[in-house]
């Protein structure tokens, strides 16, 4: 397939912005999701990878079940679709870089990973497989699906591609260097994860691929500790760990004893970076350089004080509780937490004493600083990923999350960061239980005091109270011999005449209100109804409205219309003339009866008259009809 290009659409919401890598399965698109505006990942999957329509089915379910895979070091899925001939998987967006490119730029530079910096990559990968062991097992793990973002955070890419092992085997050779020895035959899925994870720990440790003789260069090139802990990844499926969080646990021990035998005056075989803890005793507390520049803007090059370098002071002592790089115990960062040993941001580049390092707060300068104190005062959150450094020896001005020299102190501060936020919830919660506690003990104790108190007030008023005489009851009584006198009550008094006409007054004119209600109302529904011209259009007949039957149907009535007639002349003898206007749905019903200039007794005679009157059904809309007529 021809790379997009930019403004393409993919599966009609997901327009492409640039092409970011290609890799073995196919080729990472940047995109924006048109429907919620939000930047995600879109990878191409390449023909001959997902093979035959079996194996594209299987990868399909396997990504739809990814999708319900939610872990914080688990790049989100969203799914896969189909664009033309190709598959596509549409996914979260990292903006960061993978564990192969920055193996390669440590390479490049001559550096590696430090034992603290390799066991906080390693640790959120274990927990990123260990949380998806549960549902699949990962089946394609190399260090280019180890994803890191620029404030450190790792993500671990492509769950649900297990299916696809076997054509990464034989495409192993389009691979890069790192990734190749992750998939040295078509070995067992389930067993592959912790092979990958042996292939990843090594090459951290050592900056290279393992090669063909990877045991002896595993004794050769790692601390006696860590031998094992390799060497149990690399071997048979039966005899390496159970899972990944054994080898997570065991990983911790194995650093913590190499840390031991260095105390202790054993010198293992030598590990790049393994440098003295972050900051010295006696900075602890110091603030002497923590102060403004002179101005708000970063210095020129040449303009730049060379700052001396910093009077070497003693070593901080480990603790004798502490794993390696710790501080002693009552050295801690803000909240109570240990500040670990991470070595010299860089590892080797900077080595860690140089005064090289500016701070911006509030648009001023402050420093400068030590790489070991940055990192210092990042374990001590007084500062975040977030905050403006300047490099004097480069002119840079950047966020720490964006120097290249921080990118490992980044991973393990994001590390230390999950750590202390759980403590701190876990905290937080039990001080919301104490205060709970306290609450309903101090509601108990309210009540106690309150309802033993009232009571206590109540029996000690009652013992105020005088103690009353013994009553002499029959004295007290006299009894009645004579019965009670009678008494006649009113009889009710008749209705008056006038009472009677004002009654029946009164319930004629409560019936006249109630019917001249009922009469508006019927008016109402029906002048609703007559305003409608295709009410009822299909309920009629099929021919035309029929005058001639209408006018029989109504001479039927005429005797009774007359009547009403007469009687409103009769009431005002000026009338001349008087039309009855009618309105004819297409069922045949006549409503909205009217006569204008009539009296109200008079339309209502003449719409009783013609009341429940039908004339033939027609098609179309309603018809009105006028009847007019003329008195002598």
């Amino acid at each position: 397939m021809p790379p997009l290009q930019q403004g393409a659409v993919v599966g009609n919401r997901f327009v492409i912005d640039e092409r970011v890598a290609t890799d073995v399965h196919g080729t990472l698109y940047r995109a924006v999701d048109e429907k919620t505006g939000k930047t995600i990942a879109i990878l191409m999957m390449d023909p001959a990878v997902v093979g035959e329509r079996a194996t594209t089915d299987k990868v399909r379910a396997s990504v739809k079940l990814a999708t319900d895979i939610r872990h914080k070091n688990l790049l989100g899925v969203f799914g896969m679709g189909k664009e033309g001939q190709h598959r596509y998987v549409a996914r979260d967006f990292v903006d960061g870089q993978t564990l192969a490119d920055l193996l390669d730029k440590k390479a490049s530079a001559g550096k590696q990973f430090t034992l603290k910096g390799a066991y906080n990559l390693i640790a959120h990968v274990c927990n990123a497989l260990q949380y998806g062991r549960g549902q699949m097992a990962h089946g394609t793990l190399r260090p280019s699906v180890v994803l890191i973002n620029r404030l450190g955070r790792v993500k671990l890419a492509d769950f649900g591609f297990a299916e696809l092992r076997p054509a990464f085997v034989e495409r192993r050779g389009s691979m890069n260097r790192w990734d190749q020895p992750c998939f040295p035959d078509a070995q067992g899925v389930a067993a592959d994860d912790l092979h990958g994870l042996g292939i990843i720990l090594y090459e951290l440790l050592v900056g290279a691929p393992p090669s063909a003789d990877v045991a002896a260069e595993t004794a050769a090139r790692l601390p006696e500790t860590l031998v094992p802990v390799v060497t149990r990844c690399l071997i048979g499926a039966d005899d390496r760990f159970a899972d990944p969080s054994e080898l997570k646990a065991e990983l911790a021990r194995a650093i913590e004893n190499t840390a031991a035998n260095a105390r202790s005056g054993f010198n293992p075989p030598p590990t790049p970076d393994d440098e003295e803890p972050v900051g010295d005793e006696d900075d602890e507390g110091e603030d002497d350089d923590d102060r403004p520049v002179l101005t708000s803007a970063a210095p020129e090059p040449d303009a730049a004080p060379s700052a001396p370098a910093a009077p070497s002071a003693p070593a901080a002592p480990l603790s004798k509780k502490g794993g390696a790089g710790r501080k002693k115990k009552d050295e801690k960062g803000k909240g109570g937490f240990v500040i670990p040993d991470l070595g010299p941001a860089g590892g080797g580049e900077d080595d860690g004493t140089t005064q090289r390092w500016l701070m911006e707060r509030d648009g001023i300068d402050y420093g400068p600083f030590t790489g070991k104190q940055v990192v210092e005062k990042l374990f001590k959150e007084e500062i975040d990923a977030s905050t403006i450094i300047f490099d004097i020896e480069t002119d840079r001005r950047l966020p720490l999350a964006e120097i290249d020299l921080f990118e490992e102190t980044l991973v393990a501060w994001v590390h230390e960061k999950d750590k202390r936020e759980k403590q701190r919830a876990e905290e937080a919660e039990a001080a919301a239980a104490r205060r709970r506690t306290r609450i309903v003990l101090g509601t108990i104790l309210f009540l106690l005091v309150t309802v033993g108190g009232g009571f206590g007030g109540w029996f000690f008023y009652q013992s105020t109270l005088p103690t009353p005489a013994k009553a002499n009851l029959a004295a007290m009584v006299t009894v009645m011999k004579t019965g009670l006198p009678a008494v006649s009550l009113p009889e009710e008094l008749p209705e008056t005449a006038a009472e009677i006409r004002e009654r029946r007054e009164k319930e004629r004119r409560d019936k006249l209100a109630r019917a001249s209600a009922a009469e508006r109302a019927r008016i109402l529904r029906e002048e609703k109804l007559a305003a409608s011209s295709s009410l009822n259009a299909e309920a009629g007949g099929t021919g035309k409205f029929d005058r001639g039957a209408f006018d029989r149907a109504v001479a039927g009535r005429q005797s009774k219309m007359v009547r009403c007639l007469q009687n409103e002349v009769r009431r005002n003898p000026n009338l001349k003339s008087l039309t009855v206007e009618i309105t004819v749905i297409p069922n045949g019903q006549l409503i909205n009866v009217k006569m204008p200039k009539a009296s109200g007794r008079g339309q209502s005679c003449v719409r009783k008259a013609l009341r429940g009157l039908k004339v033939p059904g027609f098609a179309g809309t309603n018809v009105k009809v006028k009847l007019p007529f003329q008195f002598q």
